[in-house]
């Protein structure tokens, strides 16, 4: 996403040239036009005014503006809303808190197009694939919708349906969102800080999986695997023959919602034993497995009877890998043990960051964050204030969490807060510590320490069996004069502005000048038509150079 106009980006982008006026009209109406100077061309209706300093005292916050422009501009803009109010580590925290108001509600799709979409994916009639079929969706969502429906064999199912057209509406979306990020870090160098590029593709990458139906088929498939034989978890089962990338037909669970925690005793269910199951269960598939549901809130989670639990809606999943796993608990140890040095340089290998963070201060800010609440008493230690304030942290430093890293911790808080609500006592730091002993031990063991040694060995043999190709192929290139240099010189894009723009300013002026000079000449040769005495020809150029002196002095003045 670089360049200030790529030119593929400008024309897919300006094929959609209706909706890019739709979303800059809205944000023009919201305040947020000057941020898109050059582009109100577009806009004709608008009004070129204010500033950050107008727009930050106004009345309604910039949040509270944000989340209005989501809200009125559509699904694709309230799915990112959402995903955005997931990421504290890459948004202000007050941003995340209002857009986290944001509701992914839309109304459902007419039961015919669900027919049609079902019989086109899966080649065969209604009637032929489920016995009953409600007409009326359980759920309706911006991206799918789900129907009850029960299969000839007497099975009870879920069918959950992708919206026609979402995805090329979507795609023109994220396209749109795509160049306005571009330009935003181009233009408006105060806006790099909230990197606008990297969250358009954070939640491109996000919402380009939920779209995917085969995908969240093959995360089920994936998690029953995992978790074959293991007492406690229900995992739906699915009918990948009646599914497709825009169906997906899984078991139907009955069961207390998370949200309904009054339903438990209907059920014989003991909150105590679900809450601690809960954390095991979650724990096992972060440290254990290194794939994990990444999106366990209580709209996801189904307590059964026999203090079982399902998990539904795999379209989010996280995949952590051992070193990543051995380098939290390092992290998580160092803390601990006070080596807040390699606690610093273990903590960037789990984030992401453009500029290297000053490490001394980062070594400072994680000492203070550890005695905050190090000698607290386990009890009095909320998970989800520590992620935040832990976010907050990342945020003072321009580091951003991997995002599987934060998928993990997030997952983590949801399931303390909903553990707290079955089970007062309940603290899901009490759980995380046999856990991170046995990566601790793990990493001691003669096994895996061979095993390292023997993935370095192998790394060095290849390093070597490289050096005689690569050396060869540099000398030649020598040789034959076809040695090229990559070379980036930082902080130029402005002088590049800059030049360009002056060159184009010499070239108008080039224009008035032989335009005046060419009107002079006519006139001294008094050649006909004339008018008001003059050649009209002459005046005709004279006209010409004048509009151009006055539109160039209006940009200048507006520039300045």
């Amino acid at each position: 996403m670089s360049g200030l106009f790529p030119f593929q980006r400008f024309s897919r982008t300006y094929r959609h040239l209706g909706r890019m006026r739709r979303i800059l009209t809205v944000l023009f109406r919201n305040g947020f036009g000057f941020m898109f100077d050059k582009l109100r061309g577009l806009v004709p209706d608008s009004k070129f005014t204010g500033n950050w300093e107008e727009l930050a005292s106004s009345p309604v916050s910039l949040p509270e503006r944000l989340r209005n422009v989501m809200s009125e501009l559509g699904p694709t803009f309230v799915k990112a809303g959402q995903i955005l109010a997931g990421r504290p580590d890459l948004i202000p925290h007050e941003y995340a808190e209002e857009f986290a108001k944001l509701q992914d509600q839309a109304p459902p799709f007419a039961f015919e197009i669900v027919r049609q979409i079902i019989e086109k994916e899966l080649g065969a009639e209604l009637e032929e694939l489920f016995c009953e079929f409600d007409e009326e969706p359980i759920s309706a969502a911006s991206i799918a919708q789900g129907h009850r429906a029960k299969l000839h064999d007497g099975s009870e199912v879920f069918v959950k349906v992708r919206r026609p057209e979402i995805e090329s509406t979507i795609k023109a979306d994220l396209e749109i969102l795509g160049f306005l990020a571009d330009y935003l870090e181009k233009q408006n160098p105060e806006m790099r800080i909230w990197r606008p590029v990297k969250v358009v593709e954070e939640f491109s990458r996000r919402i380009e999986e939920e779209l995917d139906l085969d995908l969240e088929l093959a995360n089920i498939e994936c998690f029953a695997r995992q978790f074959k034989g293991r007492e406690g978890l229900l995992v739906p089962k699915v009918w990948p023959k009646l599914s497709s990338s825009m169906v997906l037909t899984m078991q139907f669970i009955r069961g207390c919602k998370a949200t309904n925690l009054e339903e438990l005793s209907k059920y014989d269910i003991d909150p105590l034993k679900v809450s601690r199951l809960g954390a095991e269960l979650l724990l096992e598939q972060f440290f254990m497995h290194g794939f994990f549901h990444s999106d366990p809130h209580p709209g996801n989670i189904f307590f059964l009877p026999d203090n079982k639990i399902c998990y539904v809606d795999f379209g989010q999943v996280g995949r952590v890998s051992a070193k990543e796993r051995e380098t939290f608990a390092g992290l998580l140890g160092c803390a601990l043990r006070r080596n807040f040095r390699k606690a610093a340089r273990l903590l960037l290998e789990l984030v992401e960051y453009e500029q290297d963070p000053e490490l001394e201060a980062l070594e400072r800010d994680l000492e203070t964050f550890t005695d905050h609440y190090l000698y607290r008493a386990i009890e009095d230690i909320k998970t989800q204030s520590v992620l935040h304030e832990f976010y907050r942290l990342c945020t003072r430093h321009r580091i951003g969490l991997k995002p599987h890293i934060y998928l993990m911790l997030k997952a983590m808080g949801e399931l303390d807060m909903l553990g707290r609500r079955l089970d007062p006592g309940f603290n899901i730091i009490r759980q995380l510590r046999p856990f991170l002993y046995r990566i601790f031990l793990r990493g001691l063991s003669p096994v895996k320490k061979g095993g390292h040694m023997l993935e370095h060995y192998e790394e060095i043999q290849d390093f070597l069996r490289l050096i005689p190709k690569q050396q060869k192929n540099f000398w030649q290139q020598c040789l034959n004069g076809k040695l090229l240099f990559n070379c980036r010189h930082l902080g130029l894009d402005r002088l590049e502005d800059f030049l360009k723009y002056g060159l184009d300013r010499i070239c108008i002026a080039l224009i008035q000048a032989g335009l005046l000079i060419a009107s002079a000449v006519v006139i001294h040769a008094n050649h006909p038509p004339m008018l008001f005495g003059l050649p009209l020809l002459a005046l005709i150029g004279i006209g010409c150079s004048l509009i151009l002196f006055v539109l160039m002095y209006l940009d200048m003045v507006r520039r300045r």
